[in-house]
C-alpha cells in the first residue's frame, strides 16, 4: 500500500504553509495544466521527472501537486509564496531540469512535456483571511483531497454590508456541528471578482455528512439564515467546483511518497 510520510525537511502542504503549520500562504502561484487524457502516461512521467529534478536542484521550487478527481485531465500546481514577486525570480522547469539531467535530456523532457498540453493557465492569488475559516490543527502531511471551488462575484460583494455577512456565514460554521474548514485567495491583480476556495480533506467520505448553506446558517434560527443565505447568493454570479486528489510522486512539498 502507498503511504505519504512527512520529511524531516518541513516545507509546504497545501493548503497550509508547512506540514506543521496552520497558517495559509500569503500568496500561491496557480498553475492549471490541462492535457490530453491520451498521453496522459507521457505527462504523468515527465511531471514526475520535473518534480524529481526540483528535488535536487539546490534552488528548485516547492509546490504541491493536485489531480482532478474525475472528468477531464486537470492538474493544479500550487506554489506558496510569501511576497507577489517571488515566483518571478524562481528558475524555470526547464532550467533546473537541463542543470540536473543536463541539456540534452532536460530539454528533451520540457518539449514531450509540453506536446502533451492542451493549455496551461497560470494565476496568482492572494490569501483572503476575513473570507477563510482555516482549520487550527497541525497537518503532518498535505491532505489527500481538496474540495475546490471558484466563485464569480457580482457588484454587490464589495459592500462592508456583504463581508458582515460572510463573517457571520464564518461564525455559523464554527458554532454548528457539522461546519467546515476552508482557505479562501482572490486573484491578484485582476478585478474579476474571483474567489478561490479550498476546503482540504483526508477522506473522500468526509463530504458525506456536510450540511448545505442554509442548514448551517440554522444556528442563527430559521428566519435570519434565510435573510443571510438569500444576501450571500445575490453576490454570486456563476459557481464552479472541482474535487482535488493529492499527486506525491508529481509533489515536491517536503513529503516523501513510498510504496
Amino acid at each position: 500500500m502507498a503511504q505519504i510520510i512527512p520529511s524531516l525537511e518541513l516545507k509546504w502542504g497545501f493548503p497550509y504553509m508547512s506540514p506543521n503549520g496552520t497558517e495559509p500562504s500569503p500568496y500561491v502561484y496557480q498553475i492549471n495544466l490541462d492535457h490530453e487524457v491520451g498521453p496522459g502516461i507521457l505527462f504523468h512521467d515527465c511531471l514526475v521527472k520535473i518534480a524529481n529534478a526540483h528535488k535536487e536542484h539546490q534552488k528548485g521550487s516547492i509546490y504541491s501537486c493536485y489531480g482532478s478527481w474525475i472528468g477531464a485531465g486537470v492538474v493544479w500546481l500550487m506554489y506558496p509564496l510569501n511576497e507577489a514577486d517571488e515566483r518571478e525570480k524562481a528558475l524555470s522547469d526547464e532550467q533546473v531540469l537541463c542543470e540536473v539531467l543536463g541539456e540534452e535530456e532536460g530539454k528533451q523532457t520540457i518539449e514531450a512535456f509540453r506536446s502533451t498540453l492542451i493549455s496551461d493557465e497560470r494565476k496568482l492569488l492572494k490569501y483572503l483571511p476575513l473570507a477563510s475559516n482555516p482549520s487550527s490543527q497541525k497537518e503532518e502531511t498535505p491532505m489527500e483531497y481538496i474540495y475546490y471551488a471558484v466563485v464569480q462575484l457580482n457588484e454587490k460583494s464589495g459592500t462592508a454590508e456583504y463581508q458582515e455577512l460572510v463573517s457571520k456565514a464564518i461564525q455559523a460554521h464554527n458554532q454548528h456541528g457539522q461546519g467546515l474548514k476552508w482557505v479562501a485567495y482572490a486573484e491578484e491583480g485582476t478585478d474579476s471578482r474571483k474567489v478561490h476556495l479550498f476546503v482540504p480533506m483526508r477522506k473522500f467520505g468526509d463530504m458525506d455528512p456536510w450540511q448545505g448553506l442554509g442548514e448551517i446558517l440554522n444556528v442563527f434560527g430559521s428566519e435570519e439564515a434565510k435573510t443571510i443565505r438569500d444576501s450571500l447568493l445575490a453576490g454570486v454570479e456563476d459557481y464552479k467546483s472541482y474535487l482535488m486528489t493529492f499527486v506525491p510522486s508529481c509533489d515536491n512539498s517536503g513529503c516523501e511518497f513510498v510504496e
